[in-house]
């Protein structure tokens, strides 16, 4: 019986997040890479790129990979796991992501094909075509396709703005739920090579903005460590990133929220330099 109400909550959970997408695999991918900043990234660039803003892949200088673990205020059912890899061409960047979340009773994967350009010294552009796919036991599976897009622009030495969109239009998953449209604008301050503080408005087309702040300090070569926080959601987070000769890292990440419970997160990162 126990196990019995606990997948009601869950499933009732997850369905309330179909309309309120800050509960959606599909927008809160990336892992350990974007949690510690309280999930700001939309002016981060690198393999990590490729989950919240597809021009950042643009500064790929060869291949990239990322595997992202997420345990869902610390329930097992509410599991995300993402994978992606990235290439950097004389044309520009091409790269590939899958994710996966939920469990048995319900789920939702997402695929994605994703393109990035450098336009000039300081401009990036990217985008990428989704397959989004829901299932639901005993009822069935739906499958949805949609885009998304994005730009960073270096304004100076210190600063850069950053803009994506994920699924314009409307798109509809049943008859009462769309699939809503997520806007998102960021700015990044970087005073130096260790520093870096990024505030972000994330904006749900039916949903009131969320605003977040992530702050990134490099201890040493090796070690970073990671702030964030979302005072709408109530929710703050740190977390610690390692790299090993440069190419390979491995990030951690935990989030508490008062109301929802704490989040650990994992992201394992290759990276070469060509």
């Amino acid at each position: 019986m126990h196990t019995m109400f606990k997948y009601i909550f869950l499933y009732s959970f997850l369905l309330q997040g179909l309309s309120l997408a800050a509960q959606s695999g599909f927008t809160t991918l990336g892992g350990a890479n974007f949690l510690a900043y309280g999930r700001a990234g939309v002016n981060i660039s690198g393999i990590e790129a490729i989950y919240l803003n597809q021009a950042g892949l643009a500064d790929l200088k060869g291949t990239g990979l990322d595997v992202s673990f997420e345990k869902r205020y610390n329930f097992s059912e509410l599991t995300n796991i993402s994978l992606a890899g990235a290439r950097a061409f004389k044309f520009g960047t091409v790269g590939v992501m899958a994710s996966n979340f939920g469990f048995s009773e319900y789920s939702e994967q997402k695929f994605g094909i994703a393109y990035a350009r450098r336009l000039s010294g300081n401009v990036t552009l990217g985008g990428q075509f989704d397959l989004l796919r829901y299932n639901v036991t005993n009822i069935g599976s739906k499958n949805l396709f949609s885009f998304e897009a994005g730009m960073q622009v270096q304004l100076n030495r210190d600063f850069s703005v950053a803009a994506h969109v994920f699924s314009p239009g409307k798109i509809e998953v049943t008859e009462q739920t769309d699939l809503g449209t997520r806007f998102r604008l960021g700015l990044m301050f970087k005073p130096s090579d260790k520093v870096f503080v990024i505030g972000e408005l994330d904006k749900l087309i039916y949903r009131k903005p969320d605003f977040k702040v992530g702050f990134s300090y490099q201890v040493v070569r090796e070690a970073q460590v990671r702030f964030g926080m979302s005072p709408v959601t109530q929710t703050w987070s740190l977390g610690a990133m390692f790299s090993f000769g440069q190419k390979y890292h491995i990030a951690s990440a935990f989030a508490a929220n008062g109301n929802l419970g704490n989040t650990p997160a994992l992201s394992m990162q290759y990276q070469s330099k060509k």
